[in-house]
């Protein structure tokens, strides 16, 4: 089965988590659709998000479409939660970069997007909430191509009449940056010689896959409109980046998350070989690991299980392993390019009222910010 670890990015209010409530839904993973405002999403699981509506830290699910499994990564829109989204883009084959028709291209749409030209991630465009009153694709497309890249391909059309609908585009305006970026398939053009549509495709795929051509389809990810055939799509398109051939163990942590119960799970990327329960995995020269217990995304829900295989993300109850932590062969992981997290900027204190409090704050700190590279913290004491 081809495994696929795809990120959902947007900037904040763009529709990024309804846009994966809607995947999970189309592909039959779950079987009736969450809401945001109702705090009701597979995905925002802490109290703090299903309050406000916002995502604030990475959040994994998974469905299946066919022989295809997608292991969803869903990233939080805030600019305050970067550092959170630039964690998840290691572990990433692919990306969805959400554009919504009503708002446009938003700074932190361009932030995301220059991070994911940088780790050369394949990315498509979706432009949602095309349902929406007054809105203008050929302006969006305009401000994508002024702000984004020239190198989109708009592989839709949207139809109002007798209602919205969403078709293919085969008018042949739309293979014009996959001519333009082709010294051959343009000499072809200029001469007036006639194209093989499989000569376009061809060249659309390679440069898709490089990172360097970025598909435009659109939808409403609310109303369920677009959605299966963007889940087609992110099937067909989409490559793990797994090494073929490799038996021996590689995987490495992206993610670690304390449960309200103070248990300490850690998430891992397997990149070759295949985890078991019970395995004992060398961490470092002194250290070494069992394998007591593990979970795996899988439609929607997150399931125990006595194996991961090459390619799937894997959770883990762990108290050793950390940001980064690399399980097996180093030698096997994925050479890509890093962000480096954005240093912190704002400064602020926060005492307890009792005494008595101060071993709940240090929890509660300890969990949420020590493993954090954004977050600096400063211990100390002080009186009233």
């Amino acid at each position: 089965m081809k495994i696929i670890n795809l990120g959902i990015l947007a900037h904040v209010d763009a529709g990024k988590t309804t846009l994966t409530e809607s995947l999970l839904y189309t592909s039959g993973a779950i079987a009736e659709l969450g809401s945001v405002d109702e705090g009701t999403t597979r995905t925002d699981t802490m109290n703090l998000e299903r309050q406000r509506g916002i995502t604030i830290q990475t959040a994994v699910t998974s469905f299946q479409w066919e022989d295809v499994k997608v292991n969803i990564i869903d990233t939080p829109g805030h600019m305050d939660f970067l550092a959170e989204v630039y964690r998840s883009l290691s572990v990433l084959d692919g990306a969805v970069l959400l554009v919504s028709a009503k708002d446009g291209i938003q700074a932190q749409t361009r932030i995301l997007f220059h991070a994911l030209q940088i780790m050369k991630i394949p990315t498509i465009f979706f432009i949602n909430k095309i349902d929406q009153e007054g809105i203008d694709l050929p302006m969006v497309y305009r401000e994508m191509k002024a702000k984004l890249s020239s190198e989109i391909i708009v592989k839709q059309k949207v139809g109002q009449h007798p209602h919205i609908n969403v078709t293919d585009n085969d008018d042949m305006e739309q293979w014009d940056a996959v001519i333009m970026g082709n010294d051959e398939l343009l000499e072809k053009y200029m001469s007036g010689k006639p194209f093989k549509m499989s000569e376009l495709e061809q060249e659309e795929n390679r440069r898709f896959q490089n990172g360097t051509l970025f598909p435009v389809y659109h939808g409403s990810a609310k109303n369920n409109l677009g959605i299966r055939q963007l889940i087609e799509v992110i099937a067909s398109k989409f490559y793990s980046s797994t090494p073929e051939g490799q038996s021996e163990l590689c995987g490495q942590v992206f993610k670690i998350e304390y449960s309200e119960k103070r248990r300490r799970f850690v998430y891992v990327r397997i990149y070759s070989g295949t985890l078991h329960l019970r395995d004992v995995i060398r961490i470092s020269e002194k250290e070494k690991i069992k394998i007591t217990e593990m979970c795996v995304p899988t439609n929607g829900e997150l399931y125990s299980s006595d194996t991961a295989c090459s390619g799937d993300i894997v959770i883990l109850p762990n108290d050793v392993l950390q940001l980064n932590s690399i399980l097996g062969n180093e030698i096997l992981l994925p050479q890509r390019k890093f962000i480096e997290n954005p240093l912190p900027m704002l400064q602020t204190t926060i005492a307890v009222k009792k005494s008595e409090q101060r071993e709940i704050l240090a929890w509660g700190t300890y969990r949420n910010f020590r493993w954090r590279p954004s977050f600096k913290i400063l211990c100390g004491y002080y009186n009233a």
